[in-house]
């Protein structure tokens, strides 16, 4: 960016300050060139009319669908901004290089299966033979049984080692 001289010299930094802020002002402060609407349920092909201030304040009431045009799209405002510390988000993870707009944390959802009414070492012996299962059902049962009984079976006993503890 500081190379835009054309002559080829280093353009002071509040001078790119300067076309930054320019920029960043045209871009979220874009005035509608026009306004058009049209009823809620009409979809045929060039049922857009433009709108007056009464269109457009009561399209509601009147069952209106108002649309604003633009010269140039709109850019939305980031919802979210992001906290780096050492080049990474520390609400989402994301790096500094490959982060979005907005910032987007990730909700770790707790597995049901983990959350357990009773005592869980009374399963123990039945996934243990689910894992072993007799060899009269077919491969692809006996494959997603034995991976389901070993979800559970390590939760389990992670969960009681967790209870022991305390």
């Amino acid at each position: 960016m500081r190379r835009v001289d054309p002559a080829g010299g280093a353009v002071a930094a509040n001078q790119v300050r300067t076309w930054a802020d320019t920029l960043m002002t045209a871009l979220y402060s874009a005035q509608p060139v026009r306004w058009e609407y049209r009823l809620k349920d009409d979809f045929k092909p060039g049922c857009w009319a433009q709108a007056d201030a009464g269109h457009v304040y009561a399209a509601h009431q009147r069952g209106l669908v108002v649309r604003a045009l633009f010269e140039t799209p709109r850019v939305v405002q980031p919802e979210k901004l992001h906290e780096f510390r050492g080049r990474v988000c520390v609400r989402c993870g994301d790096s500094e290089d490959w982060a979005g707009p907005d910032c987007e944390p990730l909700i770790q959802t707790v597995d049901p299966r983990t959350l357990l009414p009773f005592d869980p070492s009374w399963l123990i012996q039945p996934l243990q033979w689910l894992i072993d299962a007799p060899a009269h059902l077919n491969t692809y049962d006996r494959r997603h049984r034995a991976a389901q009984a070993a979800f559970l079976l390590e939760k389990l006993e992670a969960h009681i080692q967790e209870c022991n503890k305390s």
